[in-house]
């Protein structure tokens, strides 16, 4: 993987918490509110508020995940 895109290890936990919590939705195309994500992983010991926000950032800047309306889907990959 190209270094320009690897992600630092709090914004690839993010994204792991994240892809759990979607992963068990029926529907593969389903996201969760903005609020819910922010909120779900400042539930996690290791994200204040801020460094949840963060996290959504740059995962939305990297590509990892993205937007529709007001859900974040997280971007499929090949692995």
């Amino acid at each position: 993987m190209d270094r320009e895109r690897r992600l630092p290890p709090f914004a690839d936990d993010a994204l792991t918490v994240l892809t759990e919590a979607v992963g068990g939705r029926d529907d593969e195309r389903d996201g969760l509110a903005k609020a819910d994500a922010k909120a779900l992983l400042a539930e996690d010991d290791r994200y204040t508020e801020s460094d949840a926000a963060h996290a959504l950032d740059m995962l939305d800047n990297r590509g990892r995940i993205y937007y529709v309306d007001d859900q974040v889907r997280i971007t499929p990959t090949d692995e």
